[in-house]
């Protein structure tokens, strides 16, 4: 909860960003995420068949989810946004997205959703980038067990397709009560599986016997009374009482299949099933592609600085000297840089500290046909004489009219090689460190670029 509470107050995850907040705001932040999670418990059961803590390896994947809606007023936008969302949602449990390096991979996600109006797309690289693939394949379920994410996302699945208990015909989709709660049930009891060949002292054969693929989900009543049948004589007894009923928890219809002497075999079949019914659904979910597109500036400001947004008040003129200053361009640059070299983010120019909107008149007056165009070409050329051409395709120039006054834009993504800036100092390396740009030395450079690039 208290990471929750940082998202919602701060839109970071590091608890240190909330140390010093102000008892009031506190206040109302939780009095907002109490909103939040009341919106999550009524979309989260009907939309992504998660009913409980009990169905996701880790509450931290809930996180993103808050931050998301502590920005968007407190609801997913479309019925487009939800399936995004829970797409997300899915692959980052499937993945492990936060069960190591959680601070860091929380703190560079809220960014991105700071960043983006609609972030799921984006998010979801991260994730390619963290494991290689979305897609889960037969062979990741080899051996694996209840304690293994895919075993919450089977029985997610599960749920999806409607599955029922095989012997009460109790739905598995909704809330039951103390009794109807859902257990996991050897398919293949153990006690028969010891008696033909695998030996419980094995380590290797305990995981063959006690696979996920050897897994089905019933109700508590159901489990506690079922008896150590063997898979031939009670599955067709199950679909012919509830017709559908096998296929729903994704069970090989081969009879065959289901005498023990075929178990391996059993396993392999039921892996490839499990592994399709999760693709075909995550497929499913994104089939209408997600508009891409920035926050707008207004909503930028109205979020405040962070360690992906930074506001200046001009790029070259000097409102307390009133005239061109020169060298307030590697101000700009500075952020540009390190924005390149951290996790990627915004630079708004023509807003002060504080929010406060100056827009880009005087700046105007200094560059060709005291345009917008001109201003972006200025601005370009900056870069380029500065810190490398090389880096323009990591930059997007946006406007917008705010107040009467036009604002600058520069969202900056992560470049692929590290960037120096070149300004009266020389080259130097620039990073992000929370809300500030920082210059580090050779040594710090040299660290920096072998955990982050080599």
């Amino acid at each position: 909860m208290t990471r929750a509470l940082t998202a919602v107050v701060t839109q970071r995850a590091l608890f240190e960003h909330i140390h010093k907040r102000e008892k009031d705001e506190l206040l109302e932040g939780w009095a907002k995420l109490i909103k939040i999670l009341d919106y999550l418990v009524s979309v989260l059961p009907t939309r992504a068949f998660i009913h409980s803590t009990d169905d996701v390896n880790t509450t931290n994947a809930f996180v993103p989810l808050v931050a998301y809606l502590a920005i968007n007023n407190i609801h997913f936008s479309d019925e487009a946004s939800i399936k995004q969302a829970t797409h997300w949602l899915y692959a980052a449990l499937m993945w492990s997205r936060y069960t190591a390096q959680t601070d860091q991979r929380l703190e560079r996600d809220l960014s991105l959703i700071v960043q983006h109006a609609s972030p799921w797309t984006v998010l979801r690289e991260q994730i390619v980038d963290q494991r290689g693939r979305i897609e889960v394949k037969a062979a990741d379920l080899e051996g694996r067990g209840t304690s293994h994410p895919l075993y919450r996302m089977t029985s997610v699945m599960t749920k999806t397709h409607g599955a029922i208990d095989w012997f009460n015909g109790a739905p598995l989709g909704t809330t039951h009560g103390k009794a109807y709660q859902l257990h996991s049930h050897h398919i293949f009891p153990t006690s028969v599986l010891y008696k033909n060949g695998f030996d419980p002292d094995n380590h290797l054969h305990r995981k063959v016997v006690n696979e996920i693929a050897n897994r089905a989900f019933l109700t508590a009543d159901s489990n506690i009374t079922l008896s150590n049948e063997v898979p031939e004589v009670y599955l067709p007894q199950v679909e012919e009482k509830y017709p559908g009923s096998l296929a729903m928890q994704f069970i090989p219809m081969d009879p065959d299949l289901w005498r023990v002497e075929r178990y391996t075999d059993f396993l392999q079949a039921r892996r490839e099933m499990i592994a399709r019914k999760i693709n075909e659904y995550m497929d499913a979910l994104i089939a209408e592609p997600e508009v891409m597109h920035e926050r707008s500036i207004s909503d930028l400001i109205k979020l405040g600085e962070g360690i992906t947004l930074e506001f200046k008040s001009t790029l070259q003129w000097d409102v307390i000297q009133n005239q061109i200053n020169k060298n307030l361009r590697y101000s700009c640059l500075k952020t540009i840089t390190a924005f390149l070299n951290s996790q990627g983010g915004t630079l708004i120019i023509g807003v002060e500290d504080d929010g406060n909107v100056l827009g880009l008149q005087r700046d105007l007056t200094l560059v060709k046909n005291k345009s917008l165009d001109g201003f972006e070409q200025t601005l370009m050329t900056f870069v380029s004489t500065h810190i490398g051409a090389e880096y323009a395709p990591y930059i997007a120039v946006r406007f917008e009219d705010l107040e009467g006054q036009q604002v600058c834009a520069v969202d900056v993504d992560k470049a692929a090689a590290p960037a120096f800036m070149t300004g009266n100092k020389g080259k130097e390396f620039f990073v992000r460190l929370g809300n500030t740009t920082r210059s580090l030395d050779a040594e710090e450079t040299h660290s920096y670029i072998q955990m982050n690039w080599e």
